[in-house]
């Protein structure tokens, strides 16, 4: 019986395993709420299955009334249909996952959607510091301890009201969850 019990204790934390280390978006929908508060439309590139916990967890910190549109790719190499689809469905700016395999900050993948999308004046956003190496104009969250960076230089992307340097959102308790936002997830060809 110990045995047993041992085995569903295992299996019950390997299914939520991936739920436990999803991102914590409220800090980045905060600041993006509070810089662009007309902006509603999210968009993400991703291997949706495998990232499917951090898009949830964006949906609910992006709230009721929030729309993604998630480019479901698997590979780097498909970088600017994903970009081109994301744009095309007017998103008003990116959010990058931390951990999804083919865009996350850093990956080559991101910094060439990254790119794309500038060019076509759409934003990107992100949790690490790498983020704004990659031309994100700015980030917050666990991977930066909560500190709010904001890029010194804007590639491509025009017309982008930056959020105040100023502004202090250290994981902050919650204590009511808002509904969560729209989710559309369409393959990038």
């Amino acid at each position: 019986m110990h045995r047993f019990s041992t085995s569903l204790m295992v299996a019950a934390a390997v299914f939520a395993g991936p739920a436990l280390y999803a991102e914590d978006f409220m800090p980045l929908m905060k600041t993006t709420q509070a810089t662009w508060p007309a902006k509603q439309h999210i968009g993400v590139i991703c291997d949706y299955s495998a990232s499917r916990d951090e898009v949830l967890a964006l949906a609910r910190a992006a709230g009721e009334g929030a729309f993604i549109t998630v480019a479901d790719t698997r590979s780097p190499d498909k970088a600017v249909p994903a970009a081109h689809l994301i744009a095309n469905h007017q998103a008003d700016y990116v959010v990058l996952l931390p951990s999804d395999r083919a865009f996350r900050d850093g990956s080559i993948g991101a910094t060439k959607a990254i790119s794309q999308l500038a060019k076509r004046g759409v934003p990107a956003i992100g949790t690490t510091p790498v983020a704004l190496k990659q031309g994100a104009v700015f980030s917050v969250g666990e991977g930066t301890k909560g500190e709010l960076l904001v890029t010194d230089r804007l590639i491509g992307t025009v017309d982008v009201i930056l959020p105040s340097r100023g502004m202090v959102l250290k994981g902050a308790l919650v204590l009511r969850e808002p509904g969560m936002a729209t989710i559309a997830v369409s393959a990038a060809e």
